[in-house]
């Protein structure tokens, strides 16, 4: 629930919208959930809960919640779209997240849904990475980072605080 709270409070610095916060909750929740080991199954599962009882002490925004009863299961290109809007940028990360079984399916599925393409796949590869670890993510993807060490010192703190 921390997690999750630190969401919402780091959106609202720049994105106060309720589709904004509750995007980046429900976002948050699921890596919570991927990094204690939930299955896909579990986590695309209709409105995941890393703790019970969350959603219904502060309720989605509509649209997020659509996403979260499982809206990217029944919808398909063109209709999932890659752009700049919280709503499809959420919906076409957990789309890819589903569609495929890699992460490096899933990141050149959903950046070549275009438009705002990095947001996109910025969403899909936090989820994406929580899910499948470093070891999922492409070791000539990894071996290019900029500042390689120091994304690797943040994720080992994440996960730290995720796993306690």
């Amino acid at each position: 629930a921390e997690a999750i709270a630190r969401a919402a409070d780091s959106s609202r610095t720049t994105h106060g919208s309720p589709e904004c916060v509750s995007a980046c909750r429900y976002l948050a929740a699921l890596i919570v959930g991927a990094v204690r080991g939930a299955s896909k199954e579990e986590l695309l599962g209709d409105h995941f809960e890393p703790a019970p009882g969350i959603w219904r002490e502060a309720p989605l925004a509509p649209g997020i919640a659509a996403i979260a009863s499982g809206s990217f299961k029944r919808r398909r290109p063109p209709e999932i779209t890659g752009s700049g809007y919280v709503v499809a940028t959420l919906e076409a990360a957990l789309w890819a997240f589903h569609a495929t079984d890699s992460f490096r399916e899933g990141a050149l599925r959903v950046v070549n849904l275009g438009d705002d393409a990095d947001t996109t796949g910025a969403v899909y590869g936090q989820l994406a990475g929580a899910f499948y670890g470093e070891a999922g993510i492409p070791a000539e993807w990894r071996a290019k980072l900029w500042w390689r060490e120091r994304i690797e010192g943040f994720a080992q703190g994440l996960h730290a605080l995720a796993v306690r």
